[in-house]
């Protein structure tokens, strides 16, 4: 009757003391809870004079020589009152502890929030020295380290020499008649030559693009797409896609790459729009910028 009494007094009271006429020798794990949060207090010969528990946190007074851990369960963010002895502290995805090696008597209090869980990477489980009070404040001062150490070294700084001034030269591409560069002409050639066009074909096609006979530049591109191209596709016959819009008012790019005399052979989202335009006007759907079968058949017919 005698236990069952203490055992509910126990219960009831507003705090909680662990103490003995003697110091208690702590060889099994023992649990706490306080502010919500569940502590695993375990230790290695640890000698204790006393374990208080609160409502919001729970102080322990630890001897000299003592081994002393506490873990939250729930990897809640411990803080401690104590700036004495060795301690050691571990936050991180994987677990949260504060561990304990007093070089003389000490007591602290040990607190933690469900609202305030660690984070981090990996879940490693080496520990990590602090020398603050608390671990909130040790770690808050490592992130302001690792920000300071992220900085504290700038490059060299090298003043660049005077530039040399060279005369400007202005190349103009020369034009054919029919409105193409000779690398545009030498592009729609090499496309050609690519699928074996007979050497009578790629004189013609060449005299045509030259503005030496009577051909036009759509016929000549006619016979060079053979492929169906869409956005991502790489190769020689996208670049003469690129040519003919341009070359027929469906500009792929005012300036830079895709731009008339700079065409490229990688199917962009800039070639795409100025496919769909060209789609829209010859009355091709769906007008999505696929260069398939249709759009081939409407360049043909021109």
């Amino acid at each position: 009757m005698l236990i069952r009494a203490g055992i509910l007094v126990a219960l009831l009271a507003p705090t909680l003391a662990f103490a003995a006429f003697d110091d208690v020798t702590l060889s099994t794990d023992a649990v706490v809870s306080a502010n919500g949060v569940t502590f695993n207090v375990t230790g290695s010969s640890a000698t204790v004079q006393s374990i208080t528990v609160n409502s919001t946190d729970f102080s322990v007074t630890v001897l000299s020589g003592s081994t002393f851990r506490v873990t939250a369960s729930g990897r809640e963010r411990i803080t401690t009152s104590d700036s004495t002895g060795k301690t050691n502290y571990l936050c991180n995805s994987s677990q949260s502890y504060i561990k304990y090696e007093p070089t003389s008597t000490v007591t602290f209090a040990i607190t933690a929030s469900s609202a305030d869980i660690c984070s981090g990477g990996g879940g490693g489980s080496s520990e990590s020295p602090v020398s603050s009070s608390s671990s909130s404040s040790s770690s808050s001062s490592s992130s302001s380290s690792s920000a300071t150490s992220a900085t504290a070294t700038s490059p060299a700084v090298t003043t660049p020499a005077a530039p040399v001034a060279v005369p400007a030269t202005t190349a103009t591409p020369a034009v054919s008649a029919s409105g193409l560069s000779a690398s545009q002409v030498q592009s729609i050639l090499d496309v050609l030559s690519s699928f074996e066009v007979d050497a009578a074909t790629m004189a013609s096609v060449k005299a045509a693009l030259e503005g030496t006979s009577t051909g036009s530049v759509t016929s000549v591109a006619v016979g060079v797409f053979k492929a169906n191209l869409t956005v991502g596709s790489l190769g020689s016959e996208v670049k003469a896609l690129q040519q003919f819009l341009n070359a027929h008012g469906y500009t792929v790019s005012t300036s830079g790459a895709g731009s008339s005399g700079n065409e490229t052979t990688k199917f962009g989202g800039a070639t795409k729009a100025a496919l769909i335009k060209y789609q829209k006007a010859k009355g091709i759907t769906p007008a999505a910028g696929y260069f398939g079968a249709k759009t081939r058949a409407a360049i043909n017919a021109e």
